[in-house]
């Protein structure tokens, strides 16, 4: 069982798009938010707010399959560079490799 928490009204370098009635807009409401978040991670988390949902880590045979998605749909596009902002260890050391 997951434990209750709170969605904050505000963070710190991020933000959270909510509705009128100030619900985290694509959350089904249930009465943990927390599990809510767990089953339907679909709000608009935007930035540093993004740290708040719950997303497993990807295993290198992923990062791989991701990667070699998007080098083919960025050649079929015709870019010819992109770069990951994201700077996190995992990634840093595969494109190392």
């Amino acid at each position: 069982m997951v434990a209750s928490r709170r969605i904050p009204d505000n963070v710190d370098g991020g933000e959270i798009i909510r509705d009128k009635s100030g619900i985290p807009i694509g959350i089904t409401l249930t009465s943990d938010l927390l599990s809510s978040l767990l089953m339907d991670p679909s709000g608009t988390f935007v930035d540093n707010a993004m740290g708040l949902v719950p997303v497993p880590d990807r295993t290198p045979m992923q990062v791989a399959d991701y990667f070699k998605t998007a080098m083919h749909d960025a050649l079929e596009a015709g870019l010819t560079s992109i770069h990951d902002a994201t700077g996190e260890d995992q990634y840093i050391g595969f494109f190392k490799e």
